[in-house]
């Protein structure tokens, strides 16, 4: 049994003042998080940076992480996915990790891999069009989320 090839991912849901960032895709017609693939010697934390800086010029703020204490023999603490999932794109599998963050502002700059880029409040989610389920139940979750956790920004 031949077994499909499975990429490491991120996703970041950004909330910024009750609204969520999506980007239309190009090759995939479709909305989605920003994100991508994690490069070799990469944390997903790092990926995460790196992918909404490419994507939208924006800087993200964790907003989850784990509760514990950093400890002594740790070179680094982590941030905390939300969720994560195995989807497939076609020839192959992603693991995708989503996080959770928001911005200093909402002055994004496209770039070439995306159709569109824009903010949505809940009501447009409601009727938007184009959006896997799933992407619109994590984009609900994520807001009900970084709203409970009221900006608790992780530096």
């Amino acid at each position: 049994m031949h077994q499909r090839r499975i990429d490491l991912t991120v996703g970041a849901c950004i909330v910024y003042e009750q609204k969520i960032l999506l980007l239309f895709h190009k090759k995939l017609q479709q909305w989605l998080f920003p994100g991508g693939h994690i490069e070799s010697n990469e944390t997903p934390d790092r990926a995460v940076l790196r992918e909404v800086k490419e994507e939208t010029g924006l800087d993200f703020q964790f907003l989850q992480c784990s509760p514990l204490e950093q400890s002594l023999e740790e070179i680094e603490k982590l941030a905390v996915p939300f969720h994560a999932n195995l989807h497939s794109v076609g020839d192959h599998d992603h693991y995708c990790s989503y996080y959770l963050g928001t911005a200093s502002h909402d002055q994004y700059q496209i770039n070439n891999e995306s159709k569109a880029l824009r903010w949505f409040t809940r009501s447009q989610l409601q009727d938007l069009e184009g959006i896997l389920p799933s992407i619109k139940k994590m984009a609900f979750y994520a807001l009900e989320k970084a709203e409970e956790l009221g900006q608790k920004f992780i530096q």
